[in-house]
């Protein structure tokens, strides 16, 4: 029944499908209650609707509700004046700025400023150390990248000559220093820039650098300018310094050994003490005579390969032989003073 009187109410309303209408109008013509039913429920929605007339907004309601929202302490008025007036009530006292924030104070407490501090201080702790070693890996992956473009102008270099030699160290004269090499792959064009041969914090943290200077200056300079001019080298990568054979000063040969070093990131020897300098956690870059490169510490090398940077005699000199190679700063000679003295200098080339 609660069906049919739902179809009912449809039907009065027009909501019903088709078939339901039909089904309506056929109950209609066949039982005359239906008919006197559906009479009486038209009139109960007849007085639903008497109250539902719509009624016109007052006058202005949208330029009154927009000034109220421009001007918010209307609001206060209105309320004022419609709510009746309270003699117990308590006094409400003025809203100041950040009340629910501070407890009532507009001012920072000391308790905010500790607090203010500490998330200061958090946020230093977490950002300095990350932009530290982000820095660090960076001027690391630089070097590395100077250094192997080094070792493809080195291997152009020996590859270009009968003997598959490296540049050769002189053993007298303005080019007689590690260093020389570097001016020498500028100047047959191995290289183009001479910020290359550099690594940029090592070179920061041993002095400040000088303009590197040409073959032809350091052939053609006065006796008393040399070194003065060698002092641009001093930064420079490390170079091997070639080794001895039969007296004579041989130049490194390329073999492409794994384990034969060619050029380093600056490391120097002061007082016997190996001291790598530029990278704050002490290691360093080595290039070897297979062109790659590694990062690494002393601790990591073998005590027989730490003799990178001394020959066998303990020398900061050219190798006693082939395989004893010696890897030093831009500034070092291949010979003591005075092997030096009786050694006759090799041609620049």
């Amino acid at each position: 029944m609660t069906k049919t009187r739902e179809h009912w109410l449809g039907y009065l309303m027009g909501a019903l499908d088709e078939n339901e209408q039909a089904s309506v109008e056929q109950q209609i013509a066949e039982d005359p209650r239906t008919a006197d039913e559906l009479e009486q429920l038209r009139t109960h929605l007849n007085l639903l609707s008497d109250g539902l007339d719509e009624a016109a907004p007052p006058v202005g309601l949208a330029t009154r509700t927009c000034a109220l929202l421009d001007n918010p302490s209307l609001f206060a008025e209105v309320l004022d004046s419609a709510a009746p007036e309270d003699a117990n009530a308590p006094t409400p006292k003025d809203k100041q700025p950040f009340e629910s924030i501070g407890g009532g104070s507009p001012r920072f407490t000391m308790m905010d400023m500790m607090v203010a501090v500490g998330a200061c201080v958090a946020a230093v702790a977490i950002f300095f150390p990350a932009l530290a070693s982000s820095r660090m890996l960076a001027t690391r992956l630089q070097c590395e990248n100077n250094l192997r473009q080094v070792g493809m102008a080195l291997q152009e270099f020996a590859t270009g000559n009968a003997e598959k030699r490296y540049p050769a160290v002189a053993s007298t004269g303005p080019l007689s220093v590690a260093g020389s090499y570097a001016p020498r792959l500028l100047n047959a064009g191995y290289l183009e820039h001479p910020e290359v041969v550099r690594c940029v914090e090592a070179s920061q943290n041993l002095s400040q650098p000088q303009q590197l200077p040409t073959v032809e200056q350091l052939l053609n300079a006065p006796e008393s300018d040399v070194e003065r001019l060698q002092q641009g080298l001093a930064t420079v990568y490390n170079y091997n310094l070639g080794s001895l054979r039969n007296g004579e000063l041989q130049a490194p040969l390329m073999k492409g050994r794994a384990l034969y070093p060619v050029a380093s990131d600056i490391v120097v020897v002061q007082d016997g003490q190996i001291a790598p300098q530029g990278h704050e956690d002490g290691r360093f870059n080595i290039l070897f005579d297979d062109g790659h490169v590694e990062f690494i510490s002393l601790e990591d090398l073998p005590s027989s390969m730490k003799h990178y940077f001394l020959n066998d005699k303990g020398q900061v000199a050219a190798g006693v032989d082939e395989d004893d190679a010696v890897i030093a700063n831009g500034m070092a000679h291949p010979f003591t003073e005075e092997a030096a003295e009786e050694m006759p200098a090799l041609p620049a080339d």
